[in-house]
């Protein structure tokens, strides 16, 4: 009599175990991947924000404290806040040119100085402004003609408000003046905007996903003064949404401090 030879093999039951097995440690291997990438898409992004917002605060520190006007708050369009603010964005002077000699005596009423440029020296531009420290004189160029010789004729959009004289013989006085660019920050549109000097037009962004719409205000004394000896704070915060999509938002990234001007050239913003 023959025996039916024995069929090794998988019960269902066993099967089915496995298959579960299987799954259980599919999903805690996908589960543990998606959280490694959650987490490095949240680090990247703190990384980029932080890197980025720091970047912008250490180029404003040091725009800041190179001014040589008083800071002004002004909205996103540029337009001067009144107070202590907060406001969208914060406008100031930086030297430019000079200091150079008052080539020609002017008078009361005209709107037209002649200055001695020295040769390499950089031409003046609609734009920047024209400061006489000694005759309080301080406004905005409209245009720029040569002149004779290293002479150059700068319209200004105001009259003069007091004569220029004593720069022909036999005074001889050497009344100088510079030249300044007003130059700005301001948050528009989440982006932090830079606008630089006059002369280069330039436009750059300096931060994006900026949360704060309104980072600078202006610190007051203890009389309740605005204290325009210093610079504004600034409370500078992002969130970046490149890389995940997640809206992981940095820390706060906080300047309360002052920065002491280097030189104050000017009486006017």
């Amino acid at each position: 009599m023959k025996h039916a030879p024995n069929i090794r093999g998988f019960t269902f039951t066993s099967v089915m175990v496995t298959l579960v097995l299987v799954g259980v440690l599919g999903v805690i291997c996908y589960a543990l991947l998606n959280i490694g990438t959650i987490l490095g898409a949240k680090n990247t992004a703190l990384n980029t924000a932080h890197q980025q917002a720091r970047t912008a605060m250490l180029q404003m520190m040091q725009d800041l404290h190179s001014a040589i006007s008083l800071p002004a708050l002004v909205d996103a369009n540029g337009n001067t806040v009144i107070g202590a603010g907060p406001a969208a964005g914060i406008s100031f002077q930086l030297w430019s040119i000079g200091p150079l000699k008052i080539a020609a005596d002017a008078s009361i009423g005209q709107n037209r100085v002649t200055v001695q440029i020295p040769s390499g020296t950089q031409m003046p531009v609609a734009g920047q402004r024209l400061i006489v420290p000694t005759h309080q004189i301080e406004d905005d160029i409209t245009d720029v003609s040569a002149g004779s010789g290293t002479n150059v004729n700068i319209t200004l959009a105001h009259s003069l408000p007091v004569a220029i004289s004593g720069t022909q013989s036999p005074t001889l006085y050497n009344i100088i003046c510079f030249v300044t660019d007003r130059c700005s920050y301001a948050v528009v549109n989440s982006a932090l905007q830079w606008h630089g000097p006059t002369v280069r037009q330039s436009l750059s962004i300096m931060g994006n996903d900026i949360t704060n719409a309104t980072p600078f205000s202006t610190p007051n004394t203890p009389a309740g003064a605005l204290y325009y000896r210093f610079v504004a704070a600034i409370d500078l915060s992002t969130a970046d949404l490149k890389y995940n999509n997640r809206g992981f938002k940095s820390a706060n990234i906080l300047l309360n401090g002052q920065v002491p001007m280097r030189a104050r050239l000017t009486t006017y913003q």
